[in-house]
């Protein structure tokens, strides 16, 4: 099946317990039929045999049909994605009509993903017709690299003075020398130049501890606690977990880190906390996320912050992510899914802990240890009592300023 067709749909295969007994057989057969659809499907569409390949898509909505409605809801054909495919292969035979009815129930059942159909060439021959600019028209109101684009912008503090510094504990701690030893760093980093090390060190944690969004983290949050959690390999950790891990490790090494929590404008299902490391060698913070293995360069391959990054999606220039980002390592990781989408929506405002430290996050929750990087004039409910900003120096600014 062609690239652009990979869209996963949802099968009820292996989900045992999801519906009464009474169902269950009618559920596997039609989860069984849906496969073996939806892998003929994919033959057909990389053959260009795209008559056959609609054929084919049309049958896995009818077999769809037959799921008991609770288990269509949950766990049935992504209907977004299947008529976005739908249309694909309808454009592709230069089936119009056809293609705007697909691609318009595409975007009734929840497919909103402008930034892939803005350049998908399978329809290109539709892009002229007002049903399908007038839909295009409003997945972009809802793209989150958009909405980003046009957020307000930073303005310095007038009372930099007042404002608490942001701290980070000394690698001699005994805390930390026991998490230095504990994951062996030193044999972790290895040899060679600083940014090497903290790769190295960023894609042992990754490696070592599955992500698992699902689930809350265990109540011991430091990076000992954690990992003694997970390893008996029964359970990961949300991307939190992770981050609070790759934190403490490289304060054990004597890096300055932070874990960040990149927030979307309007808070719907879920954040994303990762990491950020004061590099020596560049003299600058750079993008370290341990959820995907993902850090971030520019198009001459060199490392950026959050910062950085943030700013060049707002202006649309070029961002690079690096070729070992992954989920979990079973699916690989792509600036249109990560940085385009996932974080774009995840960067409209930054919050960090203004002590950064071992066990910080197990520490009580007090509202103002957090500091949020906000555009000019936008402020959130969820917020309150934490210290509010919009002057990125001085949030960004180097931890050895005086």
């Amino acid at each position: 099946m062609r690239k652009h067709l990979l869209l996963l749909i949802a099968l009820v295969i292996g989900s045992t317990g999801a519906c009464p007994a009474q169902d269950q057989k009618q559920v596997e057969t039609v989860a069984g039929r849906l496969m073996e659809l939806y892998e003929k499907a994919g033959k057909a569409a990389s053959e260009q045999n795209y008559a056959t390949a609609e054929r084919l898509w049309k049958q896995m909505l009818r077999e769809n049909q037959k799921l008991p409605e609770a288990i269509r809801a949950k766990e049935g054909l992504h209907l977004g994605a299947s008529y976005y495919n739908l249309a694909c292969l309808q454009a592709l035979q230069q089936k119009k009509s056809a293609a705007l009815r697909s691609f318009e129930l595409a975007y009734r059942h929840g497919y909103d993903n402008y930034r892939h159909t803005l350049k998908d060439t399978d329809l290109d021959n539709l892009r002229a017709e007002k049903r399908f600019q007038a839909i295009l028209e409003k997945m972009k109101e809802v793209d989150f690299l958009t909405i980003l684009q046009r957020a307000p912008g930073y303005a310095p503090s007038q009372q930099r003075d007042t404002l608490r510094r942001f701290t980070y504990q000394h690698p001699n701690d005994s805390n930390l020398v026991r998490v230095r030893e504990y994951f062996k760093l030193d044999s972790v980093a290895g040899s060679g130049d600083e940014l090497s090390k903290i790769k190295r060190i960023l894609t042992y944690i990754h490696n070592l501890i599955a992500h698992d969004g699902n689930h809350e983290n265990p109540p011991v949050r430091n990076a000992i606690g954690l990992a003694r959690a997970c390893a008996d390999g029964s359970r990961g950790l949300n991307c939190r977990g992770l981050a609070i891990i790759l934190n403490e490790c490289y304060l054990s090494m004597g890096w300055k880190a932070r874990v960040v929590t990149g927030m979307p404008k309007v808070y719907l299902t879920d954040c994303h906390a990762f990491n950020t490391v004061y590099s020596h060698t560049l003299d600058k913070w750079l993008w370290v996320d341990p959820t995907f293995n993902a850090w971030v360069m520019d198009e001459g391959g060199n490392l950026l912050s959050i910062r950085e990054v943030r700013q060049r999606l707002r202006d649309n220039l070029p961002v690079v992510l690096n070729a070992e980002a992954n989920q979990n390592n079973r699916r690989k990781s792509t600036e249109e899914n990560y940085l385009y989408t996932y974080m774009a929506k995840n960067l409209y405002y930054v919050n960090c802990r203004l002590r950064s430290e071992y066990n910080a996050e197990g520490m009580p929750y007090i509202r103002e240890n957090y500091i949020n990087l906000m555009p000019v004039g936008f402020t959130v409910e969820r917020e309150q009592g934490t210290t509010l900003i919009h002057d990125e120096d001085w949030f960004w600014q180097s931890p050895y300023s005086d």
